[in-house]
C-alpha cells in the first residue's frame, strides 16, 4: 500500500535539495547548514536591493555569499513556506556538527523534516537517500545501461559549468563557489564586492532571454555540410567518437587513449593488435633506457585496458557476439607482450587513427 503523504514529502524535498545545489553549487555540509538567516537582502550603491543568500565556512574554512536568481528565490520561498507550516516562525533546531563534534545552537535550519510528534534535521545519510530515490523513479540510466547515481558534488560541477559554458568568467564563478577569497563579514552587515553581483545578475539574465531570432534561421548549404561531416567522420576503426560537435579532438586522433572513443566490440581483435604492438614497443624503450617512451606506452596500455574493459560492459549488455560478423570465435581479453615472429608494424594502425601513441 502506497503511503502518499510520505510519496508526496519525499518528491518535495528531493526538488528542494536538487534545485538549492544545482543553482548555487554549495557542498552538501554547506547545504546542510543553510539556515533562514542566511537570506539576505543588500542594498547596492545605486540603491537597488538583490538577495542574497550566506554561505558558512565549510571546506574551505571561508563564508561566501551567493546572488539569489528568480528560480532559487522561489524553491527558497517554497522551503521556508514548507518548514514553517502552520507555524509563526520556522522552528528552531539544534544540528550535530560532525566536524566540530559539538551541537550548533537553536537554529532556524532549513533542511529539516518532521520524525513522528518531532523534528529532525537532515543528514547525509537523507540527502543521499533522496538523490538515490529520485534516480531510481526517474528511470535514468548510463549508456552501458547501468543506474545513474548522482550525489551533491556533481550538482556543483554541473553548476560550474552551466556557468561558464553560459558566459559567466571563470574568476567570479570561482568566487561564487568558495574557490577564492571572498571579503566578509562581522554580523551581517559588509560592503560585498559588487563586480561578482553585477556578473552573476548579467548572467542569470542573458540565460532568461529569449534567444536571437537569426539563430533559427535555415542553415547554409557550407553549415549543413560542415554538420553532416562531423557525423560522418565519427566512425573510426575501434568504434564510434561522441566528441561533440563544433570541437577539436584533444587527443589528437590517439583515439585508443580518448574517453570520447566508444568501443566497437567487432574490433576488439583490432585493439589486442594494437595491444600487442604497444607490448613490442615497450620493450624496446625499456632496453634502450627511453623512459619518457616507457611512460607514454604505459598510458597507452592502460587506456587500452579501459576499452577492453568497456567492450565487456557493453557485451554485458547488448550480447553482441565478439569476432567477424555472424562468428563465434573467442577473443581472449588478457594478453602480453607478442609471441616471436608475430609482431605487426604500428605503422599498419596509423592510418585509422589508433596508433599506439608514443
Amino acid at each position: 500500500m502506497l503511503n502518499y503523504a510520505q510519496e508526496e514529502e519525499d518528491a518535495f524535498w528531493a526538488w528542494a535539495v536538487i534545485e538549492v545545489l544545482r543553482l548555487t553549487g554549495v557542498r552538501c555540509e554547506e547545504l546542510l547548514e543553510l539556515t533562514q538567516t542566511a537570506i539576505r537582502p543588500y542594498r547596492m550603491r545605486d540603491g537597488q536591493v538583490v538577495v542574497l543568500l550566506q554561505v558558512l565556512p565549510s571546506k574551505t574554512d571561508r563564508e561566501r555569499v551567493i546572488p539569489v536568481c528568480p528560480e532559487l528565490a522561489h524553491t527558497l520561498a517554497r522551503i521556508v513556506e514548507r518548514v514553517r507550516g502552520d507555524q509563526a516562525a520556522v522552528p528552531l533546531l539544534q544540528r550535530w556538527d560532525p566536524h566540530e563534534r559539538q551541537p550548533s545552537p537553536p537554529m532556524p535550519f532549513l533542511f529539516q523534516q518532521r520524525r513522528g510528534a518531532g523534528r529532525a534535521i537532515m543528514g547525509r545519510g537523507s540527502i543521499f537517500g533522496l538523490l538515490d530515490r529520485a534516480a531510481a523513479h526517474a528511470g535514468l540510466r548510463d549508456v552501458d545501461d547501468q543506474p545513474l547515481q548522482f550525489r551533491p558534488h556533481d550538482f556543483r560541477r554541473i553548476f560550474a559549468t552551466e556557468a561558464v559554458n553560459g558566459g559567466l568568467p571563470v574568476h567570479i564563478a570561482a568566487k561564487v563557489l568558495g574557490h577564492l577569497d571572498l571579503n566578509t563579514t562581522q554580523g551581517y552587515v559588509a560592503v560585498y564586492p559588487e563586480q561578482v553581483i553585477r556578473h552573476v545578475q548579467a548572467h542569470v539574465a542573458r540565460r532568461r532571454a529569449l534567444r536571437p531570432t537569426e539563430e533559427y534561421r535555415e542553415p547554409t548549404d557550407a553549415e549543413w555540410a560542415e554538420f553532416e561531416q562531423h557525423f560522418r567522420r565519427r566512425k573510426l576503426a575501434l568504434g564510434d567518437c561522441y566528441r561533440p560537435y563544433g570541437t577539436d579532438c584533444a587527443h589528437e586522433h590517439a583515439c585508443t587513449r580518448c574517453p570520447m572513443l566508444r568501443m566497437d566490440p567487432a574490433q576488439l581483435p583490432r585493439l589486442l593488435a594494437i595491444e600487442q604492438d604497444t607490448h613490442r614497443l615497450l620493450e624496446e624503450a625499456r632496453a634502450n633506457g627511453w623512459d619518457g617512451e616507457v611512460l607514454a606506452l604505459e598510458t597507452t596500455l592502460a587506456a587500452v585496458a579501459d576499452k577492453k574493459a568497456q567492450v565487456e560492459r557493453i557485451r554485458a549488455v547488448t550480447s553482441t557476439p565478439a569476432g567477424s560478423p555472424g562468428g563465434s570465435s573467442t577473443v581472449w581479453l588478457t594478453i602480453g607482450p607478442p609471441p616471436v615472429g608475430q609482431d605487426q608494424p604500428a605503422e599498419q594502425h596509423a592510418a585509422a587513427g589508433s596508433r599506439p601513441e608514443g
